[in-house]
């Protein structure tokens, strides 16, 4: 991105306490004219409050906090664990955050982003500017600090202001491109993690807690592969040998089962949905011969 003006706020805590950010926080203004007015406000100590960034109607972007720091954006965690979105309930995954550990503080794991909203009850759409520098700088933040370009979880992600503060926040940011947003990330090249399946960065782990590594996760993340969420793996990956490649070809290899399909890998096919018709049938076939043998074993008995 092109180089953003910065007007320093003192209302952050350098260094994040140890941590690095890992979710993006999505506001409203709810009040404002322009993000130079609000950064001059950011910059009153008496404000107690800042952003990282601040995303004008014209669509030029100032910052006011460094992203090594933390920026005093979030505030607490409000109502009761749940899903939000209810105005009663926040996400219950900030609860239990393996990132923030025993500090319940969000701030110290988040860059937020606010969107100049004049009204104050952050009714406004974003304007065509402002969505493409938003889009922009979120690719950009993600990119830089690995934070999974995808709806937030407790590993990482973005979401609102509403995810974490439904009583005094519930309309921040107010309405904002979701869907559009999703869209333009899998362009930039984000990775797909599945609604209930989580992701390190190297292992990744169904909702039933099996995991799936390598080129069988790479394959899975990819937006072309169009997963469905509830194709869970029903074993951990395994050498097989041989491994049948089409119904004519056989190889060596490795191979996971899932409820839906398989997955093999060799080192000359690389990673590919199985042809697993034939590996059925020809198992009911093996499965028959043995109860004849059976039978007539039984018989002579």
């Amino acid at each position: 991105m092109q180089s953003i003006p910065f007007i320093a706020s003192p209302n952050c805590w350098q260094g994040r306490f140890g941590h690095k950010p890992t979710h993006i926080i999505l506001h409203g203004t709810a009040g404002g004219s322009s993000a130079v007015n609000i950064a001059h406000w950011f910059a009153n100590p008496a404000a107690e409050a800042a952003a990282h960034y601040i995303d004008d109607l014209d669509g030029s972007i100032i910052q006011c906090v460094k992203e090594t720091d933390a920026a005093w954006g979030n505030g607490v965690i409000s109502g009761l664990a749940g899903i939000s979105g209810d105005r009663i309930h926040h996400d219950a995954w900030w609860d239990a955050s393996p990132i923030m550990g025993n500090d319940p503080n969000p701030n110290i794991i988040t860059i937020s982003i606010e969107h100049v909203k004049p009204h104050d009850d952050n009714s406004d759409i974003l304007t065509a500017a402002q969505q493409a520098s938003s889009f922009a700088l979120i690719a950009d933040i993600c990119k830089r600090w690995n934070i999974p370009m995808r709806r937030a979880d407790a590993l990482g992600g973005i979401t609102g202001h509403f995810s974490m503060d439904p009583v005094n926040r519930s309309d921040c940011p107010g309405p904002y491109p979701w869907t559009e947003l999703w869209g333009y990330l899998k362009q930039q090249g984000a990775s797909m993690i599945l609604d209930g399946w989580h992701d390190d960065g190297v292992t990744l782990t169904a909702p039933n807690n099996i995991t799936v590594v390598r080129g069988f996760r790479t394959f899975i993340m990819d937006p072309k592969s169009q997963w469905h969420k509830d194709n869970w793996p029903v074993e951990e990956e395994h050498a097989q040998a041989p491994l049948e490649l089409s119904n004519l070809d056989l190889g060596n290899g490795t191979q996971q089962l899932f409820r839906w399909t398989a997955l093999g890998w060799t080192p000359t096919q690389g990673v590919f949905v199985q042809w697993i018709g034939e590996e059925v049938l020809a198992l009911r076939a093996e499965i028959a011969k043995a109860l004849a043998a059976k039978t007539t074993i039984t018989q002579k008995s």
